[in-house]
């Protein structure tokens, strides 16, 4: 394990942060596992990888030889069974390139969701400027990234915003070739050229169905309705009858209805209603006067 800030390879402002770095040297090649910060629920590490072939230090090289040349497909497709095991991984048939030259990538999404991305690049110089004395050695990168909320195109973005950060001190090392001059339209006239973008991002797999809402339970709010006020329905007057005092004189009207009490009109006379016991008075019953006493016997 090496510092971070050794890395061969630094991403773009934005990009996943480095987490550790653990570096590898062998006879031929020093190769660093640079590991990402992930989000995602797929077992295993994001990670980009950078393999530096050239004249390696002997006093600090290993004793194994890594391989070094283009990968055939097949063998792309052994590595990313490795490093993304039980995915459906889907090579991208677009012909993309970086500032490093053209790249090829593939695309999965893991059963618990995450959108995985595995990309592959390897730098040399081609063609006569690669010589015996100049232009040699070759850069090999390799990214695995998985993202739960990434889209496609926001992990193909790693690919493009990368920079190689190492070299070996030779004269001879050199796997970037002779700058490339620049278009011959540029400043000449009778060659306009309009402010015109990507217009839009090939996808290599279908995009992900939206995700459902999650219902959640609402409390209830009971709407109280305010209906106007009605009059209290009094009780029926209980108790026995009480027959008229005496001296009143013979009723018209029935037993029954001389001794229904009328409904009070007050809210203190409707509770004397319902209770005769609270100061309601009622006349004793009715004497027969003796001759013994001016008073009544009861």
């Amino acid at each position: 394990m090496v510092p971070n800030d050794t890395a061969f390879a630094f991403l773009a402002p934005g990009g996943p942060a480095i987490s550790a770095v653990l570096e590898r040297r062998f006879s031929n090649a020093t190769q660093q596992d640079i590991l990402l910060s992930t989000s995602a629920h797929t077992p295993g590490q994001n990670m980009l990888r950078v393999q530096i072939f050239g004249p390696v230090d002997t006093t600090e090289a290993g004793q194994d030889r890594l391989r070094e040349g283009y990968l055939p497909i097949g063998n792309v497709g052994s590595e990313m069974r490795q490093v993304l095991p039980g995915i459906r991984m889907q090579t991208s048939p677009y012909y993309v390139q970086n500032k490093y030259g053209p790249f090829g990538y593939a695309v999965g999404r893991s059963a618990s969701g995450d959108t995985c991305l595995y990309g592959w690049q390897r730098i040399s110089s081609m063609g006569t400027t690669q010589t015996w004395v100049g232009n040699r050695g070759s850069v090999q990168v390799r990214l695995r990234i998985c993202d739960q909320n990434a889209s496609e195109q926001k992990l193909l973005e790693v690919m493009y915003g990368y920079t190689i950060s190492t070299y070996f001190k030779s004269r001879n090392w050199n796997p970037y070739g002779v700058p490339a001059s620049p278009d011959p339209s540029l400043g000449r006239s009778g060659q306009p050229i309009y402010p015109v973008g990507v217009s839009r991002f090939e996808t290599v797999t279908s995009p992900p169905p939206p995700r459902q809402p999650v219902p959640r339970a609402s409390r209830a709010r009971s709407e109280i309705a305010i209906e106007p006020q009605q009059a209290a329905v009094l009780a029926a007057p209980v108790g026995p009858t009480v027959p008229p005092p005496p001296g009143s004189g013979p009723s018209t009207q029935s037993p029954r209805a001389a001794a229904t009490i009328r409904p009070p009109t007050s809210p203190a006379a409707a509770a004397q209603a319902a209770d005769p016991g609270l100061g309601i008075v009622v006349p004793p019953p009715p004497c027969a006067p003796t001759a013994a006493s001016d008073g009544c016997k009861p």
